[in-house]
């Protein structure tokens, strides 16, 4: 993961030459051009256009985050969906279409991301997501609602801070959980499959070079544009496994395109910098789902393994084949685990 910065922060100030280790740019185009030429299922798929109630959410802190509910006349059951980093609410395209009728269920743009405001800059980090998250249950779930709450990668982490920073809400309010190509630490340490020497060195200098790119970040936000095709490569070659959707892939690149560069540098400096983002001791009270991915080299399965064992009681499963956005990938794998989740949920609930 502290390649994967590197890269980011690379690709976005200083476009596509440098992201290619400069191989040129005419190396680059030939390689989008391949990308595009892809077979791809998903070519007529109609991302981001599913929308639901918008629900204005105002954060303890006085900062903006957009909510959207489907089903809003259901008050039996509520899941909540946190996308993760450099995403919008429309990364769970899939999902929102599969599981409407499931419940009432909410989708928010964590600040910095999609239609959500930033806030104050010193807030950029995982600890004020999960107080973003308890008001956004606040305001779009009715009272004595119970809730399902769903997140991925950075979404994941937000869930795990949420359960430390409200243990009570736990199997009172919230009684199930799905944690989905996420991480309870240690991203710091991750190589995305670099040589071991050049991965070393990344782990020394990326919190420094983060935080030289954060300083510049009102300026690299006038110029990202000039390096998009290098961060759609990107985006194919970490984000996806093998053989991806063109559309799918160029549907990540552009949602990551329009996240506030200083939200895209600062949360994933918080992410990297924290050894342990959560013990997950209280997840261990509810019904918690972890979903992996064979071929996630952002948070590779081995991730996912520390968290069902950090959990006690925990359900594991591994999606084969694919990268860190199973849920474009392979949603209806995903989409089947989650329902195979909310009823449980239902069951145990007696709805």
């Amino acid at each position: 993961m502290s390649v994967s910065n590197t890269l980011t922060a690379t690709a976005v100030g200083a476009g596509s030459v440098a992201l290619l280790g400069g191989a040129g740019i005419a190396a680059q185009r030939r390689a989008v051009r391949r990308l595009k030429l892809r077979p791809d299922p998903y070519a007529s798929e109609p991302f981001g256009s599913l929308r639901g109630r918008p629900v204005p959410v105002r954060a303890s802190d006085g900062t903006r985050l957009y909510a959207e509910v489907d089903g809003d006349d259901r008050t039996d059951l509520a899941i909540v969906f946190s996308h993760g980093w450099t995403l919008t609410q429309d990364s769970w395209h899939f999902q929102r279409r599969a599981l409407r009728g499931l419940g009432r269920l909410v989708f928010w743009d964590q600040r910095g991301h999609g239609r959500s405001d930033g806030g104050a800059r010193d807030d950029y980090g995982l600890p004020r997501l999960a107080h973003d998250l308890a008001d956004v249950i606040e305001h779009t779930v009715p009272e004595g609602t119970p809730v399902v709450l769903v997140g991925h990668s950075m979404g994941g982490m937000t869930i795990q801070r949420f359960a430390d920073e409200y243990p009570h809400l736990l199997d009172d309010r919230v009684v199930a959980a799905a944690l989905l190509n996420t991480s309870s630490g240690g991203l710091g340490e991750v190589t995305l499959g670099m040589p071991a020497l050049l991965a070393r060195f990344a782990q020394r200098t990326a919190p420094r070079a983060l935080r030289m790119v954060g300083a510049s970040s009102s300026f690299i936000e006038k110029v990202r544009h000039l390096g998009r095709d290098g961060v759609l490569l990107f985006e194919d070659y970490a984000a996806f496994g093998p053989g991806a959707s063109p559309s799918a892939v160029a549907f990540a690149e552009q949602m990551a395109a329009d996240t506030r560069m200083d939200a895209l540098i600062d949360f994933f400096h918080s992410m990297i910098t924290h050894d342990v983002i959560s013990e997950c001791t209280h997840l261990a009270k509810i019904d918690t789902l972890v979903v992996g991915a064979e071929n996630d080299v952002l948070t590779p399965v081995a991730h996912s393994l520390k968290l069902a064992d950090l959990i006690p009681g925990a359900r594991l499963e591994v999606i084969p084949s694919v990268g860190h956005m199973a849920m474009l990938e392979r949603p209806s794998a995903v989409s089947d685990h989650l329902g195979d989740l909310i009823a449980r949920t239902r069951k145990t609930l007696g709805l």
